[in-house]
């Protein structure tokens, strides 16, 4: 007579959702620093030493695709927010879901701040500042007449 064992296991589900977000945000960071913003565009009196904001929400389908970019808090300068919607396009596709996920998600969102800096100095030294937001001129004309 032989007898068999049978080891069951409960059924155990993992997110690791951090180590997710962090391999995105090293695909967009190395994407982008390859393919600069175009500084020329920029006002130096305004984008000196400092740095340009904009809050991101990216959707990721399961296979890794990008269902859509929307800027969430726009920098206020339009090259900056259409320079992350493209280079976090153009950094895709990420991991598929199913490398951190169980059960796996038809899509997750991520919602990330990114910060555009643009220190005139040197490229070592991160602005600690961050630029004053751009105005449309009816703003700035307004604010003067007061």
């Amino acid at each position: 007579m032989s007898l068999c064992l049978a080891l069951l296991l409960p059924a155990v589900s993992f997110a690791d959702d951090v180590t997710y977000r962090q391999e995105v945000m090293a695909k967009i960071n190395a994407f982008g620093n390859r393919n600069r913003v175009n500084i020329e565009s920029l006002n130096r009196d305004i984008h000196a030493n400092c740095y340009i904001p904009v809050t991101v929400s990216i959707v990721i389908r399961r296979d890794g695709t990008v269902d859509h970019v929307l800027v969430v808090k726009s920098s206020t300068v339009p090259v900056v927010d259409n320079w992350y919607r493209w280079i976090i396009q153009q950094a895709a596709p990420y991991p598929p879901l199913a490398t951190h996920y169980d059960p796996v998600p038809d899509e997750i969102t991520i919602t990330q701040e990114f910060r555009l800096d643009t220190s005139l100095n040197s490229d070592d030294i991160q602005s600690t500042r961050p630029c004053e937001p751009v105005r449309p001129r009816s703003q700035q004309s307004d604010e003067k007449r007061e």
